[in-house]
């Protein structure tokens, strides 16, 4: 088991109150809960715990940068022998 990375967040959560659709914790924040709703309070605890999380990863490991995406390799391009009598030299 040495060596093997441990896997911490590896769940997708995509959640919507179902009266208030439209709110977003990370764009309204807390201000934006409609009339205390215990749903919309739950999800802004959960984007919340989540930054906590993402920060104290990257406090245990300040070269972690999970937002990276991994660049492809671009294919050489290959030359057109038709092409090339039209460049003279």
């Amino acid at each position: 088991m040495l060596g093997e990375p441990l896997k911490i967040r590896a769940r997708k959560f995509d959640g919507r109150c179902a009266r208030h659709k439209r709110y977003n914790p990370a764009v309204d924040g807390l201000g934006g809960v409609i009339g205390a709703c215990p749903r919309c309070t739950l999800l802004f605890e959960i984007w919340t715990a989540s930054l906590e999380l993402n920060k104290l990863i990257r406090r245990f490991d300040p070269n972690h940068d999970d937002l990276k995406k991994p660049v492809a390799p671009v294919a050489a391009v290959a030359v057109d022998p038709r092409q090339m009598m039209l460049i003279v030299e």
